[in-house]
């Protein structure tokens, strides 16, 4: 089933009607019905079944395929409902789901943190005609927060440099990644990032991919790059182990659905393809 996603473009509660389609947060976690997760990429995570009890949060977020869609945040769950953690049903989704999913959870906590001006102190109110809120007092705008991140998979050969965070819970290992910082291009955080992390040095970064990640709010640059200098040195406060993997032998590799994932495979398929012409 194809998801024709459109945003509103103001911040305003939306409806709760019958003809309205909610989906339910408690605190970071998704409130499913019973057998959604268990076939997350066809089955849609809202619903129009209104829920008896007052709202924490309420946005109208868009419209999928032509019907308003509200983002509810809820102090308990409801009967009917169960909780379920966003990342292991985004990792599950569909691409469509996917994208209207990781919307809401950004907005969602965007206004349940974005409360009072950062510049005076005061209230910060709605704006009926934009995506943002406005301080009555000094009309500073606050508009939903955006980090950019750089991951990047780096080649060397015929094998690719791969990592196992102390933050995984399981043996995946993935690609390199951090925040851009303030006053740096993509390509020098990449750079940066990477050396911090392994100790090597890195050449030739094609930008390949983004994607959007709400934990929680993350903006994903993916590049492929090539190994240049350098022997592995990693950082142990942010890295358990990393080693150069032969395509032939790649160890446990992230969800599908993720970047590192897609920036994986592509570089798999480069590694290939300059095989094939030799």
């Amino acid at each position: 089933m194809t998801i024709e996603f459109i945003y509103h473009p103001a911040i305003v509660p939306g409806e709760d009607s019958p003809q309205t389609l909610s989906l339910y947060f408690l605190g970071e976690r998704l409130l499913l019905k019973p057998g959604v997760m268990d076939n997350a990429e066809q089955a849609m995570p809202w619903t129009t079944d209104s829920v008896e009890q007052d709202p924490r949060l309420e946005l109208l977020l868009g419209s999928v395929n032509g019907v308003s869609l509200r983002v509810v945040g809820l102090a308990d769950i409801p009967p009917g409902f169960e909780e379920v953690a966003l990342r292991d049903y985004l990792l599950a989704a569909s691409d469509d789901i996917f994208r209207v999913v990781n919307a809401a959870a950004q907005l969602r906590y965007w206004r349940s943190t974005q409360n009072f001006c950062s510049r005076c102190g005061t209230l910060l109110k709605p704006i009926v005609n934009d995506r943002a809120l406005v301080c009555p007092a000094c009309s500073y705008r606050s508009y939903p927060k955006i980090s950019p991140c750089v991951i990047g998979v780096v080649r060397k050969g015929r094998t690719l440099l791969l990592a196992h965070s102390n933050r995984h819970r399981t043996a995946m290992y993935s690609c390199l990644a951090g925040f851009i910082e303030a006053g740096e291009t993509a390509e020098e955080a990449l750079a940066r990032e990477i050396f911090e992390e392994a100790g090597v040095q890195i050449k030739n970064p094609r930008y390949l991919v983004s994607q959007a990640w709400p934990f929680p709010h993350q903006l994903m640059l993916g590049y492929l790059c090539d190994y240049d200098s350098g022997e592995l040195n990693i950082d142990t406060t942010e890295l358990e182990s990393a080693d150069w993997f032969d395509i032939d032998n790649l160890p446990q590799l992230p969800a599908p659905q993720t970047v590192a994932r897609k920036l994986i495979e592509a570089a798999v398929e480069l590694i290939k393809e300059d095989e094939g012409s030799c």
